[in-house]
């Protein structure tokens, strides 16, 4: 794992880019963690991928479910999962996890920090982890009996507005939440992942709800 970038130029001429602070804009790594009770943790990685067309800014990995699991069949999801006893921590896992799933070798991840946990119906409270990628690193799905496919949409895809759907709230055990819908793919994007998604976007100033981009 290597140390976060401390800088990065910044966005203009319309383009999409990482800012430099991001990892300010993300809570710490080593932030201490709410009590998941009754909920058990889970960690997942969300790796930021350069940019292959400039226009369109850096991209994000998903992997989509493979459709005859038992849950979350077919769904777009972050690498992630549940700790196994030789993790050292959350972050273990999401790295991990992403090695597993999609090859991902950790030498070229630059973890910046993590976005807010996300409490599932499911009975998880997901960790996410943001981090870049430094290189040319292409994902390779490993277990076709778990990931299906990847994907990469780009920042300004994500964000566009017209491929967008705020789906409303809802309240579960507490929690108040939105719940969003990015069309990027069959099925959309929707669920915990989507609230993950957001929650980078507003980071990064690409809420495709408004605001400029």
């Amino acid at each position: 794992m290597i140390p976060a970038p401390v800088s990065d130029a910044p966005q203009t001429s319309g383009r999409i880019v990482i800012p430099n602070d991001l990892g300010a804009r993300l809570e710490a790594i080593a932030a201490p963690l709410p009590d998941p009770k009754p909920l058990r943790y889970a960690a997942v990685l969300a790796p930021l991928l350069p940019a292959i067309d400039p226009e369109e800014g850096p991209r994000l990995l998903l992997i989509e479910r493979a459709g005859d699991l038992r849950k979350h069949a077919g769904q777009l999801a972050f690498p992630g999962g549940k700790p196994e006893p030789d993790d050292r921590d959350l972050l273990e896992t999401a790295l991990r996890e992403a090695e597993e799933e999609v090859a991902l070798d950790r030498r070229v991840v630059r973890v910046l920090g993590r976005l807010a946990p996300v409490p599932t119906p499911t009975g998880y409270m997901i960790i996410p982890y943001v981090a870049r990628v430094v290189s040319d690193w292409r994902p390779t799905v490993l277990d076709p009996g778990e990931v299906a496919a990847t994907l990469t949409p780009s920042l300004r895809r994500l964000s566009d507005p017209a491929g967008y759907i705020h789906r409303g709230s809802a309240e579960w055990r507490g929690q108040h939440y939105e719940l969003h819908e990015f069309a990027i793919h069959t099925p959309p994007l929707w669920g915990a992942t989507a609230r993950m998604v957001y929650d980078l976007l507003q980071r990064l100033d690409l809420d495709p709800r408004g605001g400029d981009r």
